[in-house]
């Protein structure tokens, strides 16, 4: 039987959250599954993306913050 693999399967695959038993199963799907290693592939850029977006605001913007947060304290 084989096993069909979901997005959510995906995820947890590059974040090393699948047990090794599924994952050594969704890796075989991977090298025979064209459509699902393109998945794959989309989703890790995705990932790469969204790691690359998290960053710190910058100090202009911490700065507005803690002053507008002092302003609404003093009313």
């Amino acid at each position: 039987m084989t096993k069909t693999f979901t997005q959510h399967d995906l995820v947890q695959y590059l974040y090393n959250e699948l047990p090794k038993k599924q994952r050594l199963a969704l890796e075989e799907a991977l090298m025979v599954d064209q459509e699902l290693a393109e998945c794959c592939a989309d989703l890790l850029l995705t990932q790469l993306s969204l790691e690359e977006a998290l960053t710190q605001p910058s100090e202009r913007v911490t700065n507005a913050i803690i002053s507008y947060s002092k302003s609404l304290s003093l009313q």
